[in-house]
């Protein structure tokens, strides 16, 4: 709606995993390279916790696009399932034909002997599973089975799991040690600094934009953003996105306070308030603001 306005080839700030708006980070760098380690050199199994909306499935997808056709990838979503669904799950993306009353024995060894053909055609088995803090402990159970396949020097899958903070405290279980183990590499997610989100805003702009975007964030509104938005880029993007939009419907292409501070209360309405119209005028008394003008 507002990108010809601006000068964009499509939307910037998306909140969808598209690798191309991957955004190195110090952390999400490192993330991304041990992830990468861990796969290359067939480590096994790969631990990434963070809060809602940190980056972690953006992540993956980067990974996935790196590895390309050297891995066969298996990308789980859905983790409120049985330790039984969950071995189906990966038998399909995997496109591993089973029939419909297959038990989980048999899943466990139409998996290991794809793994093992594909191990003797060079390949790497990868499985990500997403929203790991959703999985119950007799599904990592499952999960510690697979682990178990291996040669004398390496192991033949590999497994990433991304979850909130609380797979933590699911994964401290007794009955979970054995496969706590396995993990060689685990990384914690934290959100954005101030000067990375700055950063951040102006990456995907750029990265969106036809030749260059024709828009500017003063400096009052990066602060109301990151006041508002911890750094989580999630709510980064919800904020923009919907800043754009309002500095459309009123022809400026200099997002200020003002206009962000419309933007978010237009995000969580307040039912109980005044109403703020995202397109037009506003119920409430105008807000004096001062901005400096500064731009990213």
């Amino acid at each position: 709606m507002y990108e010809t306005y601006y000068n964009l080839a499509c939307q910037p700030f998306a909140n969808t995993p598209n690798s191309r708006f991957f955004f190195e980070t110090d952390q999400h760098k490192e993330a991304l390279a041990k992830l990468e380690y861990t796969v290359r050199n067939r480590r096994g199994f790969a631990l990434i916790t963070g809060e809602i909306g940190s980056g972690k499935t953006t992540l993956t997808r980067t990974l996935i696009r790196r590895l390309g056709s050297e891995a066969r990838v298996a990308l789980i979503n859905n983790t409120r399932v049985t330790s039984a669904q969950l071995l189906r799950l990966i038998a399909g993306e995997f496109q591993i034909q089973v029939a419909a009353s297959a038990d989980k024995s048999v899943l466990l060894t139409a998996i290991r002997k794809f793994v093992e053909q594909q191990h003797s055609v060079g390949r790497t088995v990868v499985i990500i599973i997403d929203e790991g803090q959703c999985l119950s402990i007799d599904e990592f159970e499952e999960i510690r089975l697979l682990t178990n396949l291996e040669t004398e020097t390496e192991k033949l899958v590999q497994l990433l799991i991304l979850g909130q903070p609380e797979l933590r405290a699911t994964l401290k279980h007794a009955r979970l040690a054995p496969l706590i183990q396995r993990i060689v590499m685990y990384m914690h997610l934290m959100p954005m600094s101030f000067d990375d989100m700055t950063r951040y805003i102006a990456f995907r702009l750029v990265r969106a934009s036809k030749d260059k975007p024709n828009v500017d964030f003063s400096r009052n509104a990066l602060e109301v953003i990151y006041e508002y938005s911890k750094g989580v880029p999630r709510i980064v993007n919800l904020v923009c996105d919907n800043a754009l939009l309002v500095g459309y419907s009123n022809d400026t292409r200099l997002i200020d306070s003002k206009i962000i501070r419309r933007a978010i209360t237009q995000m969580l309405p307040n039912f109980d308030g005044v109403s703020t119209d995202l397109l037009g005028g506003e119920d409430e008394p105008a807000r004096q603001e001062l901005d400096d003008g500064r731009r990213i």
